[in-house]
Order: C-alpha cells, then structure tokens, then sequence
C-alpha cells in the first residue's frame, strides 16, 4: 500500500474504532496520530533500508513487537503527562486521543500490508510481522531513496492503486462532517 492507501486505510479502521467505542466523530486532535501511525513504519524502515542499515523496507518497524514496544511507549508517555493541561484544551484532547489514535494507525498499516498474503493463505509472505524471527529478503526498490519512488508514484494519481480506498475514506469523513454539522443544526433550532 502506498502513503494515501495507507492513511485512507487507517481512516477508516478509526471511523469505525471511534463508532463501535464512543460514537463520537473522530476528533481532529486524533487525526495528527493516527495519520503518524499510519505512515510510521515505512518512515523507519524504508530510509533505513536505502541506507542499508536494514536489509529490507518491511522489517524492524513492520513487526508486532515493535508495534506493541512503540504503542505502549505512547501510551505510557501520554499516562506520564495526566494532568498537565486543563480539560478539554487541545494539548488534552490530543494527550487522551493520541494512544488509540497511533496504535490504530499503525496497526492498520501493518494490515494494509498483508492482508491479501493472509487472505490468500500465504504467511509467509507476511513473515515480516515476526520479524526478527525470521530472515528477511533483500528488496531491488529499496536502492531507490523512498522519496524519489514516491515522487515517481504520485506524478500521476489517476493510477494510483488505491484511488478507490482514497475516495471511499473521503465519503466517510465528509459524511461524518456533514452528519455531525446536521445534529448540531437540529439542536440549535429546538
């Protein structure tokens, strides 16, 4: 999956975290998170694979245990910062949204990038999860720095393979918007 993919993907996972958990519209403080978490794995392992510290752009930070180190990290942190800012200022709202927001994020990130290997009943095409577990290959797209593939990739959006993803995570938060703009107008009327 690529970037967009990735934060359409997580989008949605949160859209329906945040209506199965609170009904409540997904907060814009949890957005900056979620959208980290989303893009967090490919920010450590794909530069890290063109300097060639890792052997392959899907293996430290595309593992579960450093989604788990990294999401209890964040939640410890914003445990650690209870009581620093007032109740609902932003700097609160985003210390309370934060550790879902991330963990669904980049959990979502990690889905993204196996669930048609897991679908189709290859595991091992999605060992990267266990990494170090397991030995990694050597991918030919990590001799290209990832900003120059990306750059490369968005030239042109038309083809991007997950313009339907995209689409569909911008109804939802339009939606949502319009959904939420439209109780608050019935409110202020009655």
């Amino acid at each position: 999956m690529l970037p967009l993919g990735h934060l359409a993907f997580a989008y949605i996972w949160y859209a329906g975290y945040a209506a199965v958990g609170t009904h409540r519209l997904p907060a814009r403080a949890a957005l900056v998170p979620l959208a980290i978490g989303s893009q967090f794995p490919d920010l450590v392992d794909k530069p890290l694979a063109y300097i060639e510290v890792l052997r392959y752009g899907r293996s430290l930070a595309h593992s579960l245990f450093t989604f788990a180190i990294c999401s209890i990290a964040v939640w410890w942190v914003a445990r650690r910062l209870h009581g620093r800012w007032a109740d609902g200022t932003l700097p609160e709202r985003l210390r309370i949204a934060t550790p879902a927001a991330f963990a669904v994020g980049y959990l979502s990130h990690l889905l993204g990038d196996t669930y048609r290997s897991l679908l189709a009943g290859d595991l091992w095409a999605a060992r990267f999860l266990l990494y170090p577990l397991f030995p990694m290959p050597t991918s030919a797209g990590d001799d290209i720095a990832p900003w120059i593939r990306l750059l490369q990739i968005y030239q042109d959006m038309e083809t991007h393979p997950q313009l339907e993803l995209i689409a569909v995570a911008l109804v939802v938060f339009v939606g949502l918007r319009v959904r939420r703009y439209w109780k608050q107008a019935h409110v202020d009327r009655a």
